[in-house]
């Protein structure tokens, strides 16, 4: 017996992908980020703010995915969905699609931030939380000129190597 949560189907089926749907459709990025923001409102400790990051992290991860989906680009393997979609963004030949996989980058290498000899993180604060908030919000795939247009939308597929 299997069920599906937020997309996942559990127990996980062998072989690369699940039978079940993404759970929200193209908005399950933007409930991470709304998510975020909640947090940054009411967010007062370390934790939170680890939190806040950690939810722009996948609020721009899924965006990216579910866009890629909806290019008619080849499916990504569950189990490397984070690389793949980092990588497509990175070796991307255009230059917006570079720089959000360069933010996605950037935010994924914040949730794993340095610790201090006492245990504490320096990197986690209200103004770290925030900066993580903004990219992920500016670099959304939807939040690129380019990508509101069907040239730019093909020219998009035309730059990401599957």
């Amino acid at each position: 017996m299997s069920w599906c949560v937020d997309g996942d189907e559990f127990p996980p089926r062998s072989g690369s992908t699940s039978s079940c749907p993404t759970a929200r459709g193209r908005h399950a990025g933007r409930e991470f980020l709304d998510l975020a923001r909640e947090l940054l409102a009411s967010g007062t400790l370390p934790r939170h703010w680890r939190a806040i990051i950690i939810h722009a992290y996948y609020a721009l991860l899924l965006e990216c995915r579910d866009a890629m989906t909806r290019w008619g680009l080849p499916p990504l393997t569950r189990q490397l969905v984070h690389a793949q979609v980092r990588l497509r963004l990175v070796f991307a030949t255009e230059r917006d699609l570079k720089e959000i996989g360069y933010r996605l980058e950037e935010l994924g290498g914040t949730v794993i931030l340095p610790v201090t000899t006492s245990g504490h993180c320096r990197c986690l604060s209200r103004r770290g939380a925030q900066a993580a908030v903004k990219k992920a919000a500016d670099a959304s795939p939807y939040s690129m000129r380019s990508m509101r247009t069907p040239h730019g939308v093909a020219a998009a597929v035309a730059a990401i190597k599957p």
